[in-house]
């Protein structure tokens, strides 16, 4: 009985530019061409790249609030929305919400994605009618979850 271990090793590299890493790669975009040829040839037309929406709430010449996010395909993608502290709960995050949804819906999009931490804004997404779709415990190291968040626009 031989042990199939001993005809390979393991090896860590300093970062994905190592010999060895593009073939990783590779293998990865060539079964994802097999499996989903529709969806990758989408993803690879230039006129479905991933496009910025980038919001800044003003107040004078001050920016109290923003939002930065993508829209690609039929998703918009949030990745940071912040309200300046003294700002926040006068409607600036629902308002830049909704004008990023508006854009995403000109853009084509029907689904929006966003996560945040327990501790970050899970109340105001609920009730801007996202729902949540997974968590993840511990995500800081220190007890705190991430949350996924969907919605449909």
């Amino acid at each position: 009985m031989s042990d199939s271990h001993t005809a390979w090793r393991l090896t860590t590299a300093s970062d994905t530019t190592a010999p060895g890493c593009d073939l990783v790669r590779q293998w990865l975009r060539e079964h994802n061409w097999a499996v989903n040829p529709a969806f990758m040839t989408l993803l690879h037309d230039p006129q479905h790249g991933a496009r910025p929406l980038t919001l800044l709430a003003h107040s004078g010449a001050a920016v109290i609030g923003g939002l930065f996010a993508e829209t690609q395909l039929s998703w918009l993608r949030i990745s940071i929305m912040s309200v300046s502290p003294s700002w926040r709960s006068q409607g600036i995050g629902s308002a830049l919400l909704a004008e990023a949804e508006r854009i995403a819906i000109e853009r084509g999009c029907k689904h929006v994605y966003v996560d945040t931490m327990d501790y970050q804004a899970p109340q105001f997404y609920l009730s801007h009618g996202f729902k949540i779709v997974g968590q993840i415990p511990d995500w800081d190291s220190h007890g705190h979850s991430k949350i996924y968040f969907f919605k449909s626009v």
